[in-house]
């Protein structure tokens, strides 16, 4: 019986051992399947990581070309602006020299009283006049 009784024993023990196994592979090939799963999803991972390196070597590039646009807006505004200065500096010059005639015209006009004298003041006045008006359109404009 003690035979008996040890291949129950024996047989049990080969049982439980078949159901380790089998239990056992099932979690080798579910391992398997988490381990290719991994892999796959790990080169996914690279090649997200190689497009975010070459995406971020685009955005450094449109960086440096956008400052680079930007100096060059702002380098042509501090020209445009002295150029404007310029203008203005000018064109007050010659509001200067207007009023200057202006008050010329009317000494002329106190000195010289013949028609004819009247005539040449009073063109060379009309002249100063739509000079003026000139002047002061494009100081009203800028």
């Amino acid at each position: 019986m003690v035979g008996k009784t040890g291949k129950i024993k024996k047989d049990q023990q080969t049982v439980v051992l078949e159901d380790i196994s089998s239990k056992l592979a099932l979690v080798l090939e579910q391992f398997s399947g988490i381990r290719k799963e991994i892999r796959d999803n790990h080169k996914e991972f690279l090649g997200f990581k190689g497009e975010m390196v070459e995406f971020r070597g685009e955005m450094i590039s449109f960086r440096k070309q956008t400052d680079e646009n930007f100096k060059e807006v702002f380098r042509f505004v501090d020209r445009t602006d002295k150029n404007l200065k310029i203008a203005l500096e000018y064109l007050f010059r010659i509001d200067e020299e207007i009023q200057d005639l202006k008050t010329e015209l009317k000494d002329l006009r106190k000195i010289f009283k013949g028609k004819a004298d009247l005539e040449k003041i009073n063109g060379f006045e009309k002249r100063l006049l739509k000079l003026e008006r000139l002047v002061f359109a494009k100081l009203v404009k800028e």
